[in-house]
């Protein structure tokens, strides 16, 4: 009887995890850098066999086969490859039927919460067998978020602008891409101890001009400036002046006098890691607590 009662119980999981693999998988694919870094943050690293173009984290991701960007799939490919794990984000919702008529198993990793990463995080490692390494992770995560909300409780909450995108090679700031509403962004400011200077409701991520940024007069910018290795400049300066960042800083002076540029509280953040929500979480929060309340003992 109580075989019976395991028996279905097991069957009842895999019908209500569609998409899921059900063994652990061997050859898993990944089309996501966040899911690239999580695999191998789990030690399954090995059980990797293809990563998008943009897969730079860590070192080893990079020597795995390039499926190309991760806006696309080639469902022929993954089924070739023999894929039983596909690691996906939101932006690859639309595939997800398709790739249920093909029976390949895939996660959808989300990644606008704290704890939407952490549930993703232990849902890969349920998957592949790696619970104990996921939940490590993820106590990691928690004990990060617990030591920065703790110190910077009671405190001021400046307003703080943060720059996701924008052209980097012109003389000065004209148009920018700034976190809006209902995105991990929002959430990491509000931990941080800083609120966010941009009231959008409905866009996670609004376009801003330079007029735009004399309205809203932040207290602290943070601005988001990726990996020059990914970096395709419109102009032919050279991407080392670019990255460079008295060069960047400069740009925001040039701009407009707003609060945070008349108190020099403007923080350049170079690397793909604060462009990615996921297993380094954690880090990311520190470095925005760290330039959100510089006064703090960190």
């Amino acid at each position: 009887m109580k075989k019976s009662k395991l028996f279905l119980s097991i069957v009842f999981i895999m019908l209500i995890l569609p998409g899921v693999a059900a063994a652990s998988p061997k050859r898993i694919i990944s089309m996501t850098p966040v899911g690239t870094e999580t695999l191998f943050a789990l030690g399954l690293g090995d059980r990797v066999i293809g990563v998008t173009n943009f897969c730079d984290y860590p070192a080893e991701a990079t020597k795995k086969l390039k499926m190309g960007d991760f806006a696309a799939l080639n469902f022929e490919t993954l089924m070739s490859m023999k894929t039983d794990l596909l690691i996906l984000q939101d932006i690859h919702k639309q595939f997800t039927p398709q790739l249920d008529r093909l029976k390949i198993p895939y996660l959808v990793m989300k990644q606008d919460t704290i704890d939407e990463i952490c549930d993703s995080i232990i849902k890969l490692g349920k998957i592949c067998s790696a619970q104990d390494k996921a939940q490590e992770l993820v106590s990691g995560i928690r004990a990060d978020v617990k030591l920065v909300t703790s110190k910077v409780k009671g405190l001021k909450k400046p307003k703080v602008l943060l720059c996701v995108s924008r052209e980097l090679s012109e003389y000065q700031i004209n148009t920018f891409y700034v976190a809006g509403n209902n995105n991990f962004y929002v959430e990491m400011i509000a931990l941080a101890g800083g609120e966010n200077a941009v009231k959008e409701k409905k866009i996670s991520y609004p376009q801003v001009s330079l007029e735009g940024l004399m309205t809203i007069n932040p207290n602290v910018i943070i601005d988001l400036v990726g990996d020059k290795t990914f970096y395709h400049s419109k102009d032919s300066i050279d991407v080392d002046t670019i990255f460079n960042e008295k060069y960047l800083k400069g740009q925001w002076q040039r701009s407009a006098k707003v609060d945070a540029v008349n108190k020099g509280r403007i923080y350049i953040m170079q690397g793909t890691l604060y462009l990615r929500p996921g297993a380094r979480s954690g880090k990311i929060l520190k470095a925005f607590a760290k330039a959100i309340h510089p006064e703090v003992k960190w």
